[in-house]
């Protein structure tokens, strides 16, 4: 509570006349970009993580934010090197994680009143309604199954799987965030079973939570763009090999090639990322042209693998506007395995000559500012 309140009175001194020259400052020398998850009202799905972003909501968010930033698309943003700045303003990146609908829901037309381009990141596991993403199931249990009912059924499924069981619906859904990835799925499609839930295909043709591919060319048609948050949404710092491969790159290639993307930027789940060496090996591949943690905007100059973003849900004042005040994050030297080079890679296409992890031959280190291209 009390580190709630501090924060809290942080993001609203850093907005006050004294201190908004410093933030501006602060924030012009920044890759500033925000994410959101869902918009609209409340649903089983999203209970666990909703902090009440409608589509008015939405509206009143961004008609805020314009008063200090001038929104451009992620591509400009990250592209930014000399121009950071339009009509006196710090550059804005919006984008939303785990691809839910922005267009059936309305937040398309939100967005297009206000002028803003937008990204969506998308688990393309759920593209078509074709699956509920592990959290968002772990999620509608929690909002339609009693709680006794599902600490009882989520106690002996952890214990038959030999993980620690939880006290309450509440400690179970925090503990599942250290599930093994591999095991993720299975866990929670059991979970589902126990606890009664309606057939999976039906609660989807229900609520159709997510993008279609189609509803995403249109998303594209209309000025806004697409990157990848992986196939499932696991902890990335788990991943080795087959799984990298498996979640990150065959997806990448199959967005960028079925949507014809010039532009593929990743954001990792829970801003979790891969192990240095492999992000490192994935960025050389080619694929993505910038790759985004959740820690605060980062500091111009930041390797574009390793750039940053604020959450905008809820009072987000310290994460936009607090952080920046007091300098954080702070700018600090990219920790990287020693003989691993920090360079833009090559675009004409992906490389498939070697697995991610596989040892290199190269053992030169070029500079270390690389950055991300804008889009024409």
């Amino acid at each position: 509570m009390l580190r709630r309140l501090i924060k809290r009175t942080i993001g609203s001194a850093a907005l006050a006349p004294f201190a908004r020259g410093r933030t501006r400052q602060s924030l012009l020398h920044r890759v500033n970009v925000v994410y959101l998850h869902y918009v609209g009202e409340d649903r089983p799905y999203y209970s666990d993580f909703y902090l009440g972003t409608t589509l008015d909501q939405l509206d009143d968010d961004l008609r805020r934010l314009k008063e200090h930033f001038a929104f451009c698309s992620l591509a400009q943003v990250v592209g930014a090197t000399t121009e950071i700045e339009l009509d006196g303003k710090p550059l804005l990146a919006l984008t939303f994680d785990d691809g839910f609908d922005l267009v059936r829901n309305g937040a398309i037309e939100v967005l297009d009143a206000h002028g803003v381009s937008a990204t969506t990141f998308v688990v393309t596991s759920t593209l078509d309604n074709a699956n509920l993403m592990w959290r968002n199931k772990l999620s509608a249990i929690r909002a339609l199954c009693p709680e006794s009912v599902l600490v009882g059924h989520y106690n002996a499924l952890m214990m038959k799987a030999g993980l620690p069981v939880a006290q309450s619906g509440r400690a179970a859904m925090h503990a599942s965030e250290s599930w093994p990835t591999n095991r993720k799925e299975e866990l929670v499609d059991q979970l589902w079973a126990a606890c009664g839930m309606p057939p999976l295909a039906e609660f989807l043709d229900q609520h159709r939570p997510y993008f279609t591919r189609e509803e995403l060319r249109q998303w594209l048609t209309r000025g806004h763009g697409v990157g990848l948050h992986t196939h499932s949404h696991p902890r990335c710092s788990e991943l080795l090999g087959e799984a990298v491969m498996a979640e990150i790159v065959e997806p990448g290639l199959s967005l960028k090639q079925e949507l014809d993307l010039d532009f593929l930027p990743l954001s990792y789940p829970f801003g979790v990322r891969l192990k240095p060496e492999i992000e490192l090996d994935l960025w050389e591949q080619g694929l993505f042209d910038c790759v985004f943690g959740i820690g605060g905007f980062a500091p111009r100059g930041t390797p574009p693998l390793r750039l940053e973003r604020a959450c905008m849900e809820g009072d987000y004042r310290y994460e936009v506007f607090g952080r920046a005040f007091v300098g954080r994050p702070r700018a600090t030297a990219t920790k990287l395995p020693p003989g691993r080079p920090v360079s833009a890679p090559k675009r004409d296409r992906p490389s498939e000559s070697r697995p991610l992890g596989a040892a290199r031959e190269d053992p030169e280190i070029p500079g270390p500012r690389a950055r991300c291209r804008s889009v024409r």
